[in-house]
């Protein structure tokens, strides 16, 4: 008889070793929260990148993809990843951006470098260009604008579709002054 409890504990025991540790490899919130934690560094790291080019460029990332839904918000200064676990509880990652980038969206006036230039001829009559400098004034109100952009971000993030690509570009502006002035946009399309 003694041994049978034995041999009886022993297994209830062995049962309980095997479900936690079925439960840390296969349900583990720490394993998610690293998930999250890449999808985050994998965009900000892409934005350094493009910031230490020195010339203006564009570049695609597509979120990676995951067996759970999550979702991204971007602001000037920070990007939040967030998802819901197995257990329906919402868990996040917030990442400060170190290069702070501009991002953007389709119902504004502009979204790509392209459509800034553009912007720029139409509204202070100068593409932004070495041949067609900005004024510093017309470069100080555009300054302005991304500041009241970066306001309205750090209380209305701009949501990213993780099933469509992400474009990061880099955009030059010059002042009359001769000096470059380098924004890095963030913006989907479609």
């Amino acid at each position: 008889m003694g041994l049978t409890l034995t041999t009886l504990g022993l297994l209830i025991a062995s049962g309980i070793l095997l479900l936690a540790v079925f439960s840390l490899v296969f349900s583990n919130p720490w394993q998610e929260t690293e998930e999250l934690h890449a999808i985050a560094r994998g965009v900000s790291t892409r934005i350094q990148d493009m910031d230490s080019r020195f010339y203006e460029s564009t570049m695609l990332y597509q979120c990676p993809g995951s067996k759970y839904q999550y979702t991204i918000q971007v602001s000037t200064e920070y990007i939040t990843v967030s998802a819901k676990n197995t257990w329906g509880e919402i868990f996040s990652v917030k990442e400060r951006f170190v290069v702070h980038p501009w991002p953007r969206n389709d119902t504004l006036n502009w979204t790509k470098g392209s459509e800034l230039h553009r912007f720029l001829n139409e509204t202070y009559g100068h593409w932004g260009t070495p041949e067609d400098s900005l004024p510093f004034m017309n470069l100080t109100e555009l300054e302005n604008d991304r500041e009241e952009c970066a306001t309205l971000l750090a209380l209305h993030p701009l949501r990213i579709r993780s099933n469509t690509p992400l474009y990061i570009e880099k955009v030059s502006i010059f002042d009359d002054t001769g000096e470059k002035h380098d924004v890095i946009l963030l913006y989907q399309t479609g």
